[in-house]
Parts: C-alpha cells; structure tokens; sequence
C-alpha cells in the first residue's frame, strides 16, 4: 500500500521518525536558550520548542527541575532501578502539571487568570498551535498523524536524555530539612568530544546544574562528577534496554555512594523490598 506523496508507509514512518529525532535535538538549541535573560532568546526557546508541542518544558525546567534536581521531588530524575518506559510516564505527566502548577501560582499573585496571555505555558502551545495550523492548511488532515508521531519521538528524546542525567543521584536533606545545595555530584558527567559539540556542551551537566546560566562555551568537565561510561548517543540506546542499561550503570551508582543505597534517589519498588 502506497501513501499519497509517492512513499510506502515504512518510508513515511522513517521520515517521520527522522523528523522527530532532528525536532528532539532542537530541543535541546531551546534549553540553551530558555536558561538566558535576554527576551529575543527566550522568545526563541519556546519557537524552538513548537514543533513537539512541549512548551512547558520551558518553564519546568528552568523553575521546577532546576530547583528540585536530584530529589524524589523532580519528575525529571530518574531512580535507581526505574526503567526508563516508567519513568517516561512519570516525566511527561509531572513535568507539565508542575509547569501549569507554577504559572497558575504566578499569575495569581499578580491578580492573573492562569489562562491569561501572560501565561508562558499559552505563549508556547500558541506557536504550537499556529506552526500546525498552517501544515495542515497546506498539506490537510493526512499530516495529523505523522505530526503526532514526529512530536512524542520528539520529546522522548529529550525525556531519554533526562533519565541518564541524574539517573539514581540524590541531595541529602540538611538538619533543617531543606535539600544540600546542588554540586557537580548530582549530575552525571560525559566529557566525550563528539557528542559534545553536537550538544552544546549538554554532557558537561555538572558545571551546567551547578552554575545554570553559563553559557554552553564555559562550561567545564569536573574529573571528581560520577562519570558516564560514554557519551549520550550509545547511552540513549543502553537507556532503551533496561536490562543492560543496569547492567552497566547500577553499579556506578552504587560505587558513588561507596555501596550505601539510603543515600540514592532509589525506586519505591526497590525500597519496598529493601524494608521488607
């Protein structure tokens, strides 16, 4: 069976997917710029972020996952032994939910309608709106399903990079239970050329969560951070097997913290057993 344009349907699902694997990698030209002042970048971080349909990421992660990083507390760092397909439910849900959260309680303070202009999360799904309003003026309704598939391939990506981030780390409380400040040592750190230049410097995550608004030229590798065994692009596809990805990285967690696991960002699963 052929699809109207000329491509069979496995041709046009890889495009598809193509088309959401470049979108994905977008995001990440977003989360660069969602961390800087200046209005022009920030304007262009929610553009950058239309095409997925994943505007609130701009808001979570520079208030929410920023703030909470490494903490039970943050649906974007994973536990030690959640596989990333629970943890993508996890991450997609609660991530938006805390950004409408923040926004709704923003704008209350200011007399403001969460639903008011001024809502950054209506800014971004706006552009999203109007960046598939008109695809689907110029090519019609057949494009809904290849829009959809592009985007949750999209997000996924970035989702997928989230889970290897900060996969088991955790903040220690205080003795005034406020979380420790975040450091190098809450963040995975991958030092590899290729992927780093590619990445805007995205693996250097430690100096990144530590000092966010450094510009990715600066950022710095801390030989002291725990250390992925390589870079994000073969650890995405280690994060997609969950056996091997625990495998390879359960192990590290467990050396970082000198094999105390009550001091990790541990699945409830596991915990539950651990007590039982």
């Amino acid at each position: 069976m052929i699809a109207r344009g000329g491509l069979g349907w496995l041709e046009a699902l890889g495009l598809t997917i193509t088309v959401g694997v470049m979108n994905g990698i977008g995001i990440n030209t977003a989360h660069e710029l969602g961390h800087k002042k200046e209005e022009t970048e920030r304007l262009l971080a929610k553009t950058a972020l239309a095409p997925v349909a994943y505007g609130h990421f701009y808001v979570e992660h520079n208030r929410g996952h920023h703030v909470r990083v490494a903490t039970p507390e943050d649906p974007a760092s994973s536990r030690f032994g959640e596989s990333f397909y629970r943890f993508w439910p996890r991450t997609v849900a609660g991530s938006f939910r805390s950004a409408w959260n923040m926004e709704r309680t923003r704008l209350g303070r200011m007399g403001l309608s969460p639903w008011s202009w001024q809502n950054d999360i209506v800014q971004a799904f706006v552009l999203t709106a109007a960046l598939y309003g008109g695809l689907l003026l110029a090519f019609g309704p057949r494009l809904i399903p290849f829009l959809v598939i592009q985007a949750i391939v999209g997000f996924s990506e970035l989702e997928v990079v989230n889970y290897l981030e900060h996969y088991g780390l955790l903040r220690q409380r205080l003795a005034d239970r406020r979380y420790e400040r975040t450091t190098p040592a809450h963040s995975w750190n991958s030092n590899q050329l290729v992927t780093n230049i590619f990445l805007y410097q995205l693996q250097r995550h430690s100096d990144h969560h530590a000092h966010p608004t450094r510009r990715y030229q600066a950022l710095r590798h801390f030989e002291e951070s725990p250390q992925l065994p390589s870079g994000y692009a073969s650890m995405i596809v280690l994060a997609l097997v969950p056996q091997l990805w625990r495998r390879v990285m359960d192990w590290r967690v467990t050396a970082h913290y000198a094999g105390d696991l009550a001091q990790a960002n541990v699945h409830q699963s596991l915990r539950a057993r651990a007590v039982s």
